[in-house]
């Protein structure tokens, strides 16, 4: 009887000590099921309608999963359809799965293609919208999607192509299916965005007399797709200049998007004290070698929604023209652009300066580069009694007329012939030109930097006008 129990306990402790080992293997095996990664499981695919490859664990070129700073091991990536959405469907029936989750952006690095787009990410369970990302642009950091898929059979992942380009690359980093919910990424301590921010305006910028918006934070801004809203510049970066050659060290660059104004920058001005704002308008010139000269564009300034002003067309090679406008009382102001045209629509607001007296100068909206550049004034010298006129007049005469003036036509007027003729042609014509709608229709175009053309045989002496504008206005700014 005592050895039956003995055994008895020998059995039990055994297959205690078994059990026990197998807690490991058992909890990391549920762990295993419990997280499905779609970017492994391309035995779940059921159909796509894409441009080019798709990419399992990787972008659809191949490359790896990288949305702003951010970089994923695991994901899938495939590229927006031209004139519809972009999808992919899996088969999840047989997962159990409960939710949902992924990391949504666009592809930050990639080889062959400019860096630019804007996609909107959505999620649907036999045929029914569970989530949606906001519109997101290239360089954004990745936006954490999730929702959930309890007793969905079909999951469709969509790119909607926002802006009608073709070019734009999605990703889905980390894209799982789980059993639990999906742990909400801790918000990471970033530093503000003054093109898209609701703070206050620093007291610094606002506590003077007058302020210029490109100094402001701004609430909201926008451009064409893959172009920029420029501080202080045209949509290229470069420094605003009018046909006239007036230097505007200070002012906004659009592009513009469509014919009604949704090319925009947001200021909050609210209680600010504000009265007026002011500025030269239209379509800027360029050193660069995009043919722009086909640009049709329009302004406005808008009052929380009202419109306040608005411009008639103003075209390329037109001087910019002066306006102002009353904005007493306003809290959000806009200053806009549209595009009748869309090709070239580089609309630029040279100086846009807010004036809490109304007092607003020339000389706090543009440099004139001629003035700029002059030699000071010396001052007079006294000459003495004695009149050393009979010296001057008889010496000089015969001297001055000689030599020099063949010297210098031989010389100096040849070699400035051949450095203006002589190697720019070439390369212009490599360039790319915005030549129609359908050229402006591809933001690729104008988002590449040029690398020459017949900008750059002018870039020397406008460097040189720009540095002297730049510093008589600063200058007279701190006078």
């Amino acid at each position: 009887m005592k050895q039956n129990t003995l055994s008895v306990i020998a059995c039990l402790l055994a297959v205690l000590t078994v059990a026990l080992l197998a807690i490991p293997a058992i909890l990391t095996a549920t762990a295993a099921n419990d997280t499905v990664y779609l970017g492994d499981r391309q035995d779940l695919f059921i159909r796509r309608d894409s441009l080019d490859e798709f990419g399992w664990n990787t972008a659809h070129s191949g490359e790896p999963i990288t949305i702003g700073t951010k970089r994923f091991d695991k994901g899938i990536g495939f590229h927006c359809q031209p004139d519809r959405d972009a999808y992919v469907e899996f088969d999840i029936s047989s997962l159990g799965m409960k939710y949902f989750s992924a990391y949504v952006g666009l592809l930050q690095e990639a080889s062959y293609f400019m860096e630019w787009g804007c996609i909107s990410f959505h999620v649907y369970g036999d045929g029914k919208l569970l989530a949606s990302s906001p519109a997101m642009v290239w360089n954004q950091d990745p936006y954490f999607l999730t929702c959930s898929v309890e007793g969905v059979s079909t999951l469709k992942l969509v790119q909607n192509n926002e802006g009608g380009h073709a070019c734009d690359a999605g990703v889905w980093g980390d894209a799982r299916l789980t059993a639990q919910p999906a742990e909400t990424p801790p918000e990471e301590e970033t530093t503000t965005n003054p093109d898209k921010t609701n703070l206050t305006q620093p007291a610094e910028l606002v506590s003077g007399d007058y302020a210029y918006v490109s100094d402001l934070y701004w609430m909201d801004s926008k451009s064409y797709s893959g172009t920029v809203v420029g501080r202080d510049t045209n949509t290229l970066n470069e420094i605003i200049y009018s046909n006239d050659w007036k230097f505007f060290p200070k002012g906004v660059g659009f592009h513009g998007t469509s014919a009604d104004f949704t090319s925009y920058v947001d200021v909050n001005i609210e209680g600010l004290g504000f009265t007026e704002f002011a500025a030269y308008y239209g379509v800027c010139m360029t050193l660069s070698s995009y043919d722009i000269t086909m640009a049709n564009v329009k302004f406005a300034v808008f009052g929380d929604g009202a419109k306040l002003w608005e411009s008639d067309v103003m075209t390329y090679g037109m001087d910019m023209l002066p306006m102002e406008c009353d904005i007493t009382g306003v809290k959000t102001l806009r200053i806009a652009v549209a595009a009748p045209v869309i090709s070239g629509a580089w609309g630029t607001w040279g100086g846009a300066v807010l004036s809490k007296s109304g007092n607003v100068t020339d000389d706090m909206l543009f440099v004139d580069p001629n003035s700029a550049t002059e030699a000071p004034t010396e001052p007079p010298v006294e000459t003495p009694t004695e009149t050393p006129t009979e010296i001057t007049t008889e010496t000089p005469t015969e001297d001055t007329t000689a030599a020099p003036t063949e010297e210098t036509t031989e010389t100096v007027t040849p070699a400035l012939t051949e450095e203006l003729t002589a190697a720019p042609t070439e390369e212009t014509t490599a360039e790319p030109t915005e030549t129609s709608a359908e050229a402006a229709t591809d933001g690729a175009q104008e988002t590449e930097a040029p690398k020459g053309g017949c900008g750059a045989t002018l870039a020397c002496g406008a460097v040189v006008m720009v540095a002297a504008a730049a510093v008589a206005l600063k200058k007279k700014m701190e006078d």
